[in-house]
């Protein structure tokens, strides 16, 4: 046998034999394994569900969270830790996500069947402060009696320790509690048609039982919204997302008795007239100008032959509206 035909056959040897020992090793840790495996499930159940939750959240929740500041001023923003977003309660069917605030709020996202993103809310420190449970409550329009119901939120009040559904006809539901006091619960379906009709009461209670907190969802949580037509006077505003706070134009429509023509009061002196059509919808193209006026509420009133108001209301920029809710004292 040549020198190099030897040398191979030694190391094939060897080798074979590394992988028998490995083998063997391979047995033993997974014995190891499977009985440690066993103890950790013990223990997983002991600790509750909550123990497998903060997996991060997809692109698209991160993306929905990033959009609650998006057209908005650097000083209205709330900038969220979109990638730093991870699930905090969950339930068979369902997921809420948490993106945390620097002032100790969070942005929520819940994600139901489908891996379908409800919209995101925020509650900073301060909206913490003033209402012990946030309760989010997702609806589609048209939503019948029989529509599965998903409710999503946190105790803010840091001694709660358990909660409570408690539905119209009395009956009482244990809701769990995911990380930081989340929870996300679907209402039985033989309780379903009482929250659409009648909402339900969430309760939150300390280690001795003592309520610390009290949520309700109203009856009319789902209802849908009312017509633009039945409102004495109705306004939407268009708007560029990139930038919320300019306003490029107003339009909307009139019921109230009597109207004849729109006045759009600027606020330094100026008025702008707008025309009402015979069906009562109006629309005006703000001038270029002016878009960036309505960072503060302006005054629209409906007038009738004689000058008077017959109806008015308030108008502003979006970023206005969102930065009224966020500074809230």
């Amino acid at each position: 046998m040549a020198a190099t035909d030897a040398l191979q056959h030694d190391l094939r040897t060897a080798y074979s034999r590394l992988l028998v020992r490995r083998a063997r090793r391979r047995r033993v840790a997974l014995v190891s394994a499977l009985a440690a495996t066993g103890a950790l499930l013990l223990g997983a159940a002991a600790l509750g569900a909550a123990t497998l939750l903060g997996w991060p959240a997809p692109r698209h929740v991160q993306n929905d969270i990033a959009a609650v500041d998006r057209g908005l001023p650097a000083d209205l923003r709330l900038n969220p830790d979109v990638e730093h977003a991870r699930a905090v309660a969950s339930t068979a069917s369902a997921t809420l996500y948490a993106a945390s605030l620097h002032d100790g709020g969070s942005c929520t996202e819940i994600v139901t069947a489908g891996d379908r993103g409800r919209g995101a809310t925020c509650a900073t420190a301060a909206d913490r402060a003033r209402q012990a449970i946030d309760l989010v409550a997702p609806s589609d329009d048209g939503a019948g009696p029989d529509t599965p119901v998903v409710l999503g939120g946190r105790i803010n009040d840091a001694s709660g320790s358990s909660l409570e559904a408690v539905y119209a006809d009395g009956a009482h539901q244990d809701v769990g509690l995911g990380e930081e006091r989340y929870f996300l619960f679907e209402v039985p379906a033989e309780h379903g048609g009482s929250v659409h009709a009648s909402g339900l009461e969430l309760i939150a209670r300390n280690g001795d039982g003592s309520v610390v907190g009290r949520a309700t969802l109203p009856a009319d949580w789902d209802d849908s919204a009312v017509p633009d037509e039945q409102a004495a006077l109705y306004v939407s505003t268009r708007s560029d997302e990139s930038d919320l706070t300019k306003v490029f134009g107003l339009e909307g429509h009139v019921s109230a008795p009597g109207a004849v023509k729109l006045e759009l009061d600027y606020g330094d002196g100026t008025r702008a007239t707008i025309p009402i059509r015979d069906d009562g919808s109006y629309e005006y193209a703000v001038p270029p100008d002016r878009i960036g006026a309505f960072m503060r509420p302006l005054a629209l009133a409906a007038l009738d032959k004689s000058g008077s108001v017959v109806a008015s209301t308030t108008v502003a920029a979006v970023a206005y509206w969102r930065g009224r809710e966020r500074t809230a004292p």
